[in-house]
């Protein structure tokens, strides 16, 4: 494997020195690949970080990246299979059901003064995070919907993009700086003052959605315009807000569902794909953690359950899921 690192090293040819931060990106899939692209094409020095096939693929073909916002272009940023330099800022954007393997590509000492933020879905990957490297680790969540084709196009195909950080433990200053970066590459950025607002703001939308359109198989259009399926989302959204409110972070269900009807109607979530193709998805760390998180409050997610069992009977993942 030493062989075959040196040798993708030796191909590689650093894009773009514009500007002075150095951004390394972990997992440069759908979400990863999006950010790459929008971040190299502002200028930033961007180094991705990702399995030998993977690096193989930038390399030669760079990431082609289309959206009817950005437009159509071939970024070609960094990559390796191993991250060898010290970046200013570390993404984390591999999902949840590879993260540990992943993680084995970034050693601790070249990241000891980065500012690393996980735009992984749910929230116990942040623990498992800053217990491999500490409390630089911020809390990040990404609202974005990207799709990879089989052959590695990255297509943004919603609207908008938005990130929301927050960090109990990173300094201010450090995050507005991060902010900046996001907004000179045209994705809206918020600073927020609390970790567990960035987490349930959007895991509670995106949960009831995910669950509905998954178990499903429709798209978010159908859900939210079926009685019954919209009642099964609204179930969702009323349990996972009872342990946002015991987690600090307040809400209600007209509002969630307001922002669930402002979403395009041919909406569907990577979890439908992923089944849809037969990979690991994200199942247990969207739905699965708010279970958990649940049971550790002692109450209980009858139709968040319910939605698990429906999934899981269209898929082999029961070994995956720890609840």
């Amino acid at each position: 494997m030493k062989k075959q690192l040196k040798r993708i090293r030796g191909r590689n040819n650093m894009a773009n020195h514009v500007s002075g931060q150095s951004i390394a990106i972990l997992g440069p899939g759908a979400i990863g690949g999006f950010l790459a692209a929008m971040l190299w094409k502002s200028g930033y020095q961007v180094n991705c970080i990702a399995t030998e096939t993977g690096v193989e693929r930038i390399i030669a073909d760079g990431l082609h990246f289309i959206s009817s916002v950005f437009g159509e272009y071939t970024a070609r940023p960094h990559a390796e299979a191993l991250l060898t330099s010290k970046p200013d800022i570390l993404l984390v954007a591999a999902k949840a059901p590879m993260l540990a393997d992943a993680l084995a590509r970034v050693p601790s000492e070249y990241v000891e003064q980065s500012i690393i933020i996980p735009f992984l879905n749910g929230f116990e990957h942040v623990d498992l995070l800053r217990n491999r490297y500490g409390n630089r680790v911020a809390v990040g969540s990404i609202s974005v919907e990207v799709i990879r084709s089989a052959s590695g196009v990255i297509h943004h195909v919603s609207p908008h993009a938005a990130i929301s950080i927050a960090s109990h433990d990173t300094d201010h200053k450090k995050l507005e700086e991060v902010k900046e970066i996001f907004l000179q590459s045209g994705i809206f950025c918020n600073v927020d003052d609390d970790e567990a607002h960035v987490i349930w703001n959007k895991l509670i939308r995106l949960n009831a959605i995910t669950c509905a359109i998954t178990a499903s198989g429709k798209s978010l259009g159908f859900v939210r315009s079926d009685p019954g399926w919209r009642a099964t989302m609204e179930g969702c959204v009323r349990e996972a807000l009872h342990i946002a409110r015991l987690e600090g972070v307040e809400g209600n269900v007209e509002t969630v569902m307001a922002q669930i009807d402002a979403l395009p109607a041919s909406l569907r979530t990577s979890l439908a794909r992923d089944i849809e193709a037969g990979n690991i998805g994200e199942l247990d760390a969207i739905a699965g953690a708010i279970v958990r998180k649940a049971a550790r409050f002692n109450i209980t997610t009858p139709t968040i359950a319910c939605m698990i069992e429906k999934i899981l009977l269209q898929c082999d993942m029961r070994t995956h899921m720890t609840l």
